[in-house]
């Protein structure tokens, strides 16, 4: 790789080391939309300088959508052209990957292509884990690649990890399409006798009043849009679970930093589309039948993990949804929504096979 993860021992641009040149990692995972990492990148370039970072990019869209990304970003007037590319060894889940980096930062672009499609969090620990093997970075910020950070919002995620003793912090994540309203002050609050997620400060606006440590208390995982975790986190708690495929990891991730330590830093602020990857609309029948399965398997799978004793709450939620589908004339939701809680409880994990 570059002068932060290139080989002491030689000089191939691929072999990872024992240090880095970098504070922190940051994380994005796509499938087939260059554009939205492309924008993505477009507000990446404006953080702060400090603290200093370089991106991972995993693409899991097959090899033909890494080229197109690779050329996408090729493109960006914020990134320098293609570099050679970097050697894979040691480096299992990519078949190639290509290095970049910011013309106006000293931070490179790492662009892995996935051998097969890993999920979010498969994706993600396909970065992660070979980053633990190197020394000097304190933390990694994970981002939706349908999200634009604003130039602060790293720093202020970091300070709130350093002063407040946060294992993991969340953003302040905007509505889609919104300069002001909020979806999310940090992430979600989980209704135990509901057996769901419900957004903390949904519907917020910037500037309102609000009770940090109220909001800090009430977090039971981040987003997953815009997630800091501290690399004393990450090995105390482990990577991702990637089982879950698609929906549900970063709620299983926060339950397990809960003990740590949850923040919030207001002033990381965050825009999110929301739904670009799985091709959703805001429209019942518009939810991509992928979208609506994970979301009913996975929600039964992280109900065992943790609180078992709500499961026949979680069954009955699911029912409910699959007829509020079936009522609003999305019959293939319906099923969806069936399918997906019955794969659950059958105890079915990863990439469904109807999928592959």
């Amino acid at each position: 790789m570059c002068n932060s993860l290139q080989s002491s021992l030689d000089e191939r641009p691929g072999a990872l080391i024992s240090t880095c040149r970098f504070d922190v990692a940051v994380l994005i995972v796509g499938f087939r939309n260059p554009e939205d990492i492309r924008n993505c990148l477009m507000a990446v370039a404006g953080i702060e300088r400090d603290p200093t970072f370089d991106v991972f990019i995993c693409e899991n869209g097959g090899r033909e959508a890494y080229h197109e990304l690779v050329e996408a970003l090729n493109c960006l007037p914020c990134l320098c052209a293609e570099w050679d590319p970097a050697d894979v060894g040691g480096i299992a889940p990519f078949t190639e990957v290509r290095r970049m980096r910011f013309k106006r930062r000293p931070s490179n672009v790492w662009i892995g292509c996935a051998k097969d499609n890993l999920g979010y969090a498969g994706g993600i620990n396909a970065w992660l884990k070979p980053l633990t093997s190197v020394s000097g970075w304190k933390g990694i910020w994970i981002l939706n690649p349908d999200t634009e950070p604003r130039p602060n919002a790293l720093a202020a995620l970091v300070e709130r990890a350093e002063e407040g003793g946060k294992a993991m912090v969340g953003s302040t994540i905007l509505e889609a399409g919104s300069e002001d309203l909020i979806r999310f002050r940090g992430g979600l609050h989980w209704q135990t006798f509901a057996a769901r997620g419900t957004a903390v400060g949904l519907h917020d606006k910037l500037g309102d009043p609000f009770d940090l440590h109220a909001i800090e208390t009430a977090l039971d995982a981040l987003s997953g849009a815009s997630i800091y975790a501290t690399r004393q986190c990450v090995e105390r708690i482990g990577f991702m679970e990637d089982s879950y495929f698609l929906f549900f990891e970063d709620l299983d991730w926060g339950a397990r930093a809960k003990r740590l330590g949850l923040g919030y830093a207001s002033d990381s602020i965050v825009a999110h589309r929301g739904g670009t990857t799985t091709g959703s609309t805001g429209t019942l029948a518009g939810l991509s039948q992928l979208s609506v399965y994970l979301e009913h398997r996975n929600a039964i799978h992280f109900v065992r993990t943790h609180r078992p004793w709500t499961l026949p709450i979680r069954v009955v939620l699911s029912l409910l949804h699959a007829l509020r589908f079936l009522m609003h004339g999305a019959p293939r939701n319906f099923v969806a929504t069936l399918e997906g809680l019955l794969a659950g409880l059958r105890g079915e994990r990863g990439q469904p096979a109807w999928h592959q």
